[in-house]
């Protein structure tokens, strides 16, 4: 399930075709000093005294809150104790792309002091396809693996479920998805950069890993480029096929993924403006590297249209506007200026005979613009509703 895939696809066009969008706060900093919800664990956990197995939560969580606190039993303090970090993967008609993450996590490089991993796998198929999955992996993973099936469609459906099982017992959570194939220090980085900068959040790049020979401009045009930060800049967002959390800034919040955008794609941009806007310190690892696996389906002119369009039409939203500080008069300015240079900028490249890349970049401006105004009016695609690879 590409539960929002990060919005970095077009992030070379959209320098150019959201020209007037204020950049995100990045500043370089030194590291301090000093439902129906089925659960089925696929593995029990090893006999450790501070080890809890992963079963049904206490208490079914409402649709985009946390659940009672209440619920969750008592946890010692992390310093007279090891850590516990849960992966948190969305799944949906994806087993090839499923088995691939698992086997990539399972290539993991870790220090000794990490956190002993827990590893939850949420289906979003009501018919629980992914279950052979899990169940044939638990001969060679070497992490607790547990297995639930969210029968309410939708990406913060699935996202909520697997944090209902994770926070009793997790102090980090990982987020990442099914289309995605972390390289073997990801998790090691996460954790080294977290301790560090004393991070609550850290984000990291998700560059493209081609599953078939993509076309010339595609690559030319550095559309599905991946984002390039020095490590230690903070942010003021992050994605979740690949971010690291603290799990008590996800218990300090009033609710987590909106449920009301189940296939609309982000929800995970919300969630972390909040984050950023409570106050806590969001930072990037330049080195903890998932890649994103791209699938022939997502090498199309149409499919990087599609995309700008509902990126924009997400930031363009009363939600995420309200967020961060943008008035609906800079939104619908904004919208009107990319679909007039959108426009410019085609004419000009067919003309004067620039190739395929401009004519693209004109073309994703043109739909960001499109998408602004979309967003502004209430008007979501549902980027989500489609599967794209296997």
């Amino acid at each position: 399930m590409k539960s929002e895939p990060s919005d970095t696809a077009t992030a070379a066009a959209d320098r150019e075709s959201t020209p007037e969008v204020e950049p995100a706060r990045e500043l370089t900093i030194e590291p301090e000093r000093d439902s129906t919800l089925e659960v089925e664990p696929t593995r029990e956990p090893t006999a450790e005294p501070t080890r809890e197995s992963t079963a049904e939560p206490t208490a079914e969580p409402t649709a985009g809150s946390t659940p009672d606190s209440t619920a969750a039993p008592e946890r010692e303090p992390v310093a007279a104790r090891r850590a516990r970090l849960a992966v948190c993967v969305a799944t949906y008609m994806r087993p090839e792309g499923l088995e691939r993450l698992l086997k990539a996590l399972a290539s993991a490089s870790l220090p000794r002091s990490a956190p002993s991993i827990d590893v939850i796998v949420v289906d979003n198929d009501s018919e629980g396809s992914a279950r052979a999955i899990c169940d044939r992996a638990r001969s060679w993973f070497p992490f607790e693996l547990h297995y639930a099936i969210e029968k309410r469609r939708g990406i913060p459906q699935v996202r909520n479920s697997a944090l209902a099982l994770a926070m009793p017992f997790a102090d980090f959570v990982v987020f990442t998805d099914d289309d995605v194939e972390p390289a073997p220090g990801w998790l090691a980085e996460l954790l080294r950069v977290q301790a560090l900068y004393h991070a609550d959040v850290v984000a990291g790049p998700n560059p493209p890993r081609f599953l078939e020979p993509p076309p010339a401009w595609l690559v030319d045009g550095r559309f599905l480029s991946g984002q390039q930060r020095a490590t230690g800049t903070l942010v003021d967002t992050a994605a979740t096929c690949n971010a690291l959390v603290r799990s008590e800034v996800l218990r300090q919040l009033d609710g987590w993924f909106d449920e009301r955008f189940a296939l609309h794609g982000s929800t995970d941009a919300e969630l972390f403006r909040r984050i950023a806007r409570a106050g806590h310190r969001m930072v990037w690892a330049q080195e903890a590297v998932a890649y994103e696996c791209i699938p022939a389906s997502r090498m199309t002119l149409r499919w990087l249209l599609l995309r700008a369009y509902r990126i924009a039409s997400g930031r363009g939203s009363g939600e995420l506007r309200a967020l961060e500080g943008v008035a609906g008069s800079w939104v619908f300015s904004n919208g009107l200026k990319c679909i007039a240079r959108g426009a410019v900028h085609f004419a000009l490249a067919v003309a004067l005979r620039r190739g395929p890349v401009a004519r693209a970049q004109a073309l994703v401006k043109l739909a960001s613009g499109a998408g602004w105004l979309a967003g502004l009016v209430g008007v979501r695609y549902r980027e989500y509703a489609r599967v794209h690879g296997k």
